[in-house]
């Protein structure tokens, strides 16, 4: 009897550690997240633009460039102070709003003006080249990775059980401790978030892989597009044709990268939980793969 009970109870007890049970879905990874992903694109994005353009011909462009860096200004300070995460998207978006507003109020021309929409972009460029560069300061309180890393914790912030993730998967005991935070609400869903991301990115390629392209993808299409106008400038065109085709080469660049990110984001996730079930399987439950002697 006591040899018919051991496996019996290693199995129930590896039954318990494995959510693996649970099919889980590229779709059930997204769906609880679409709320969050479209407010915080209208905060960060829309908004901004929308303020932009109705006081652009109103008041000059210093002042509807501070106008529209406040609703992502807003977005950062909220979730630094509530959720104790970092807005990544409204960080950029305000950084170029307010670099290029420093610009136009050292220039007074035209084009210049014309020319401060391509510095948005190519500040952007700029911001999302940085993280590319395999830099390392205080690897224990700052870990730098790639932009469109953080736009994945940001936008999406997966728990455990969506990734089918068991605790014993962390190393240390700080995921015990967040997950006994029941009373903090958001706060310890993205210290979780926090934890599961980085377990990730560490372990699996194919998401290291869509950071590093989706973060690359963007910072080329903000230079393009930096570069499109700058040459449309120094051409011959009149001021509102530069604006006309300045407009027209952002939508058709920002439309490219918007629909290669939502591609590469299904088949990077569909990759990562088949990786995160092999893993659990070679390395959760060697007593299953191997004969007992």
């Amino acid at each position: 009897m006591t040899s018919n009970y051991e496996p019996i109870s290693s199995e129930s007890l590896l039954q318990q550690e494995l959510p693996s049970q649970i099919k889980i879905s590229t779709w059930d990874t997204f769906k609880h997240h679409i709320p969050r992903i479209i407010i915080t694109c209208i905060i960060d994005v829309f908004v901004p633009l929308l303020v932009f353009f109705l006081l652009e011909n109103h008041v000059k462009p210093v002042f509807a460039l501070l106008a529209a860096s406040s609703p992502p200004l807003f977005m950062i300070a909220y979730k630094a102070i509530w959720e104790r995460s970092f807005d990544s998207m409204g960080f950029v978006v305000s950084t170029c709003l307010i670099t290029t507003a420093i610009f136009a109020l050292v220039f007074n021309s035209p084009y210049i003006l014309l020319l401060e929409k391509s510095l948005l972009t190519g500040i952007g460029a700029v911001v999302f080249t940085i993280t590319l560069m395999p830099l390392q300061c205080c690897p224990r309180q700052c870990q730098w990775r790639p932009l469109a890393y953080y736009f994945y914790f940001d936008l999406i912030p997966v728990n455990r059980t969506e990734f089918g993730l068991p605790d014993s998967v962390f190393d240390n005991n700080e995921y015990t401790e967040l997950t006994g935070e029941d009373n903090k609400g958001k706060i310890s869903s993205m210290k979780e978030a926090t934890q599961v991301y980085a377990w990730v990115y560490d372990h699996s390629s194919s998401f290291r892989i869509s950071c590093y392209f989706m973060t690359s993808a963007w910072a080329v299409a903000f230079c393009l597009d930096f570069i499109i106008r700058f040459i449309l400038i120094c051409s011959n065109l009149s001021i509102d044709q530069i604006y006309y085709w300045g407009q027209i080469t952002f939508c058709i660049l920002a439309g490219l990268c918007l629909i290669l990110q939502i591609c590469t984001m299904i088949v990077e996730r569909k990759h990562t939980l088949a990786f995160i079930e092999q893993w659990k399987i070679e390395n959760l439950t060697p007593s299953l793969s191997t004969p007992s002697r």
